[in-house]
């Protein structure tokens, strides 16, 4: 799939896609979020953060995906990619079928496309400041589009401490795709729609990071 680092595009090849879940800083806040879930019929994980080993090959930079109903919905998140050696920081929206959520949260991501920008910062360019920098998404619904997420990266484990645990528990791989956690909804419910934008905002060097997608409903067989 095609990258953008500083203007210069390149071919990179995705060997690996792991999604990091219940990566907050305060883990504490983790274990009373996976409370709140379990009320909504969501199953508790096993132990936190947890690691969803997906196949690389739902990673798109389209402008559009498709799905089964008007049932999923994008969630905003930094993605880290190993990219000949070297880490680079993205942009990234874990699109997540809420029915199946309710079966298996990894067979519910493993159905949907994940849309990824084009477009990289190098890591260690923004490792110091990475706290301050600004995640925000959007939902489009029946044409009206509102803020859906906000959030700091300062609220998620750092970049070091999730690859340790990726290393630690046997997920490391050349050309890695890591998505590191997704900020909370602003008024807490899912929106289900048929557009998300999200953007990654860098106030100290004053860039962004955007992303966006179309969302295609496909006609549900098992309805006719």
């Amino acid at each position: 799939m095609e990258i953008q680092i500083e203007n210069q595009k390149k071919n990179w090849v995705p060997n690996r896609l792991v999604i990091a879940g219940y990566t907050a800083k305060d883990q504490e806040a983790a274990r009373r979020h996976i409370e709140e879930l379990k009320e909504l019929g969501i199953p508790a994980p096993p132990r936190i953060p947890m690691l969803y080993d997906l196949s690389p090959g739902l990673l798109t930079s389209e402008s559009s995906i498709a799905v089964v109903n008007n049932d999923s919905s994008g969630e905003v998140e930094v993605v880290l990619l190993e990219v000949d050696g070297t880490w680079f920081i993205g942009l990234g929206s874990d699109h997540t079928d809420r029915v199946l959520e309710a079966v298996s949260i990894q067979k519910s991501k493993q159905v949907c496309p994940k849309p990824i920008s084009k477009d990289l910062w190098l890591l260690a360019e923004i490792e110091e400041h990475m706290g301050e920098i600004e995640l925000r998404s959007w939902m489009t619904n029946n044409g009206e589009e509102s803020l859906y997420q906000e959030g700091k990266l300062e609220s998620f484990l750092s970049p070091n401490e999730l690859l340790k645990i990726v290393d630690e528990r046997g997920y490391n791989s050349s050309g890695l795709a890591l998505f590191c956690g997704t900020p909370p909804i602003v008024n807490g419910e899912f929106i289900f729609g048929e557009a998300f934008r999200a953007e990654l905002y860098d106030r100290k060097l004053e860039r962004k990071i955007t992303l966006s997608y179309k969302t295609n409903f496909l006609k549900n067989a098992e309805e006719e």
